[in-house]
């Protein structure tokens, strides 16, 4: 039967209250890890690298177009294309008939952007993963029913959480899941004999 925290049984009323109470902490839990990580390893923010029109390719066009005989300039458009193939912006610069005269460079913001969000997912997924692994274990080892109740779920949510933010790098994540599970499912087993 399963125990309260002052290891008498729980029966009817006070069992049904131990569940909702474990679920309730479980999720105010799930918000206390959220918050500390985001607190102590807060995001990239988009800003830090893209912060202005410039960065959006966006330039101020000359205040008056003096007209529409712009020719076609093969070498700007190959840099351009090449410049969006790489995932850039093109910043281009422009006469005073407002026709592009030349690439002037090739912003790489989201880029640098999404390389750092890469990183900061990998990192998150581990600090989620092993968080997560160790409320697991804790809850395999304690007897209180509401202990268990609020370590046993938030430690697997935050492990799918895990899992969930490092999508970019799907080998690893299947690999620590892995063997995250197989550790996991040793420990109950050993604890349940």
């Amino acid at each position: 039967m399963a125990r309260g925290l002052g290891r008498k049984p729980l029966k009817g009323r006070n069992f049904a209250l131990t569940i909702l109470l474990g679920i309730f902490i479980a999720i105010m839990l799930i918000s206390l890890v959220n918050l500390s990580v985001d607190y102590v390893y807060p995001s990239p923010q988009y800003e830090e690298f893209c912060n202005g029109a410039l960065d959006r390719g966006i330039l101020p066009y000359p205040a008056e177009i003096k007209g529409t005989d712009c020719t076609f300039n093969k070498v700007v458009q190959d840099a351009a294309q090449e410049c969006l193939n790489d995932g850039g912006t093109p910043i281009y610069e422009y006469d005073d008939a407002g026709c592009v005269v030349l690439l002037s460079e090739c912003n790489d913001c989201q880029n640098r952007y999404d390389a750092t969000m890469k990183v900061y997912n990998r990192n998150g997924f581990f600090i989620f993963a092993v968080i997560g692994f160790l409320l697991i274990v804790s809850g395999l080892f304690v007897s209180p029913l509401l202990v268990q109740l609020a370590l046993l779920p938030s430690g697997a949510i935050l492990v799918i959480e895990a899992a969930m933010r490092n999508f970019d790098s799907k080998l690893s994540t299947i690999i620590v899941l892995a063997l995250l599970i197989v550790a996991a499912v040793y420990l109950a087993l050993k604890k349940l004999k």
